[in-house]
């Protein structure tokens, strides 16, 4: 596991960074936006793969997703939608500015690709 290539200090410190982060309102608050804002990127970007792909005017670009697809047939929405409730629950409990910040950019990165998509299927 991740957290055993740190020494028991360094979990301790993290474990205490995290509490303080999530004891900050502010942090707490926004973190809790951009994880409303992050699955609803999400969900529409099943919505708009499955309609891509069901149209044929489209195909799962990226290689994670495309794997999930081949092994898991259908069930690869549940994959996904685990996978969005675990970084959801990740950040959750650790609202640190840094975190905040990364997760920030992959949201609206994610937000851009899903745009994207969603023109692709409207013929724009």
């Amino acid at each position: 596991m991740v957290w055993s290539l740190f020494s028991e200090t360094r979990r301790q410190k993290l474990s205490q960074d995290a509490l303080r982060s999530r004891e900050e309102p502010t942090a707490f608050y926004f973190a809790l936006g951009l994880i409303v804002f992050y699955n609803l990127v999400g969900l529409t970007d099943i919505a708009s793969t499955v309609t891509a792909i069901k149209t044929g005017v489209g195909e799962e670009a990226n290689p994670v997703m495309r794997a999930a697809m081949a092994a898991f047939g259908p069930g690869w929405i549940g994959a996904k939608l685990m996978l969005q409730t675990l970084v959801s629950v990740m950040v959750l409990w650790f609202p640190h500015r840094m975190v905040l910040g990364i997760f920030l950019v992959a949201a609206s990165w994610n937000a851009a690709v899903v745009a994207n998509n969603i023109r692709i299927l409207l013929g724009v």
